[in-house]
């Protein structure tokens, strides 16, 4: 038939303007949902200071990853997971994968879990659980040498 156009399923007009979308999509979600990544406390520190958004892992006996996640206010927001307690700890293993998230001040370098009162979750929770219960252990078992103390009584050697 003359005169007829055939439809054509494929436009390089379209394809371009797909491609600088995906390209535009994908430039914001980095820009405003990536985080850097750190391997060392002084890289995280540093990040910390700013309050730039970075993911670190880290920690001796407990290891946390911590994601700073970027200012709010005039505190910097921090989220903290345990990744894994303390191997000789049933209860810190009984922790592992929860969160919480710290509002720490601008421009203050500290660890998120030190200042517990500034965090909210179930891990701020469960972490203040084994506080209380190795306080109360301690008490517990030091409980005659303090009586002792109190009492003014000399220890016999």
């Amino acid at each position: 038939m003359i005169g007829v156009e055939k439809k054509r399923y494929f436009s390089w007009k379209w394809f371009v303007v797909l491609i600088v979308l995906a390209l535009l999509v994908w430039g914001v979600w980095a820009f405003f949902f990536s985080y850097d990544e750190c391997d060392t406390w002084d890289c995280f520190n540093a990040h910390l200071e700013r309050c730039d958004k970075v993911i670190f892992i880290g920690g001796d006996e407990m290891i946390f990853e911590y994601t700073i996640k970027g200012d709010s206010g005039d505190e910097c927001e921090v989220g903290v997971e345990l990744l894994r307690g303390e191997l000789n700890n049933q209860d810190s293993l009984k922790l592992e994968g929860h969160k919480m998230t710290c509002m720490l001040p601008e421009n203050v370098v500290m660890l998120p879990e030190s200042d517990i009162g500034r965090c909210s979750g179930l891990l701020k929770e469960g972490l203040q659980d084994l506080v209380i219960k190795k306080l109360h252990t301690y008490l517990v078992q030091n409980l005659g040498r303090i009586n002792l103390e109190v009492l003014d009584v000399p220890e016999a050697n």
